[in-house]
């Protein structure tokens, strides 16, 4: 009898450890899986502008890394890119199963022109500014190359009082891309070789009223609106006969009739001071100096 009541013993306390480990089991919770992060990239009307749209399942919270240095938390965000490259966006999204993380590029192909930093800031001050060639002996120089260290002409201080027509020209520069070129009812008609140039324009050297450019030269001294892109080296103005500082000074040419686009290296570009040039043969730089008006 002693033996069978110390099996019973022995299996009651058998049941009850095992029973005393149950509610362990009992507080174990299922969190779910971890989420699967999924975002949408929606580019806009600007090119350098795009909108990210969280498009995961299951998570209660995002964290954006935009690529650019900066970060975002809401399920919606418009990002904007001012500088051409390649940026790594991640969306990290999190349940109570863990966190869940995607990765994508975003490929901006150009600099954004309306974007007000750097030298877009420097050329138009984020509205519109206006500049002009500095009244100074050498802001307008040429010579063989952008070295700069032979120079073949330079305008002395005699002559700038004498092209007065030139140097009340405006060139405005306004932040949305937009350039203006104000020839103030006059212009100074160049030469080459000491002839008039071009020649068919029939007009004599010296400034001129731009009311006696024919059809085919008349967009040398239009006031009408163009456009112009910039970035670090190079400043480009574009629409048929714009120019900055001489007309006749095209890329790669003496430009014998208005041309679509002229570019300009820089040289220097501060917010007071514009050092530009161009090649126009295979042989020959110009270069102006401009200052804001």
């Amino acid at each position: 009898m002693k033996e069978i009541r110390s099996v019973q013993y022995v299996f009651a306390f058998v049941l009850l450890s095992l029973l005393g480990c149950k509610p362990q089991l009992d507080d174990t919770i299922d969190v779910g899986p971890l989420p699967t992060a999924a975002f949408e990239v929606t580019p806009t009307s600007n090119a350098n502008r795009f909108t990210l749209t969280n498009k995961s399942v299951g998570s209660f919270l995002q964290k954006w890394d935009l690529g650019d240095g900066t970060t975002a938390d809401s399920s919606v965000v418009i990002v904007a890119y001012p500088k051409k490259g390649t940026y790594k966006v991640t969306l990290n999204v999190f349940s109570k199963g863990g966190m869940g993380t995607l990765t994508k590029d975003i490929v901006v192909a150009q600099d954004d022109a309306s974007a007000c930093t750097g030298n877009i800031k420097l050329l138009t001050n984020c509205g519109t500014k206006k500049w002009k060639l500095s009244p100074e002996p050498g802001s307008l120089w040429v010579g063989p190359d952008a070295t700069f260290g032979t120079t073949w002409w330079e305008i002395p201080a005699a002559d700038v009082a004498t092209r007065t027509c030139m140097y009340n020209d405006e060139y405005a520069f306004s932040a949305d891309g937009t350039f203006k070129y104000d020839a103030k009812g006059d212009f100074w008609a160049d030469e080459e070789g000491g002839n008039p140039f071009p020649a068919a324009m029939g007009l004599p050297i010296g400034c001129q009223p731009t009311s006696a450019l024919t059809s085919a030269y008349a967009a040398w001294g239009s006031g009408s609106a163009r456009t112009f892109t910039v970035n670090l080296t190079e400043l480009k103005v574009i629409g048929t006969g714009a120019f900055i500082g001489l007309y006749k000074a095209g890329n790669g040419i003496v430009a014998p009739v208005p041309q679509t686009s002229t570019t300009y290296q820089i040289k220097e570009l501060t917010a007071t001071r514009m050092v530009v040039y161009v090649k126009f043969g295979t042989v020959g730089v110009w270069r102006f100096t401009l200052i804001p008006v």
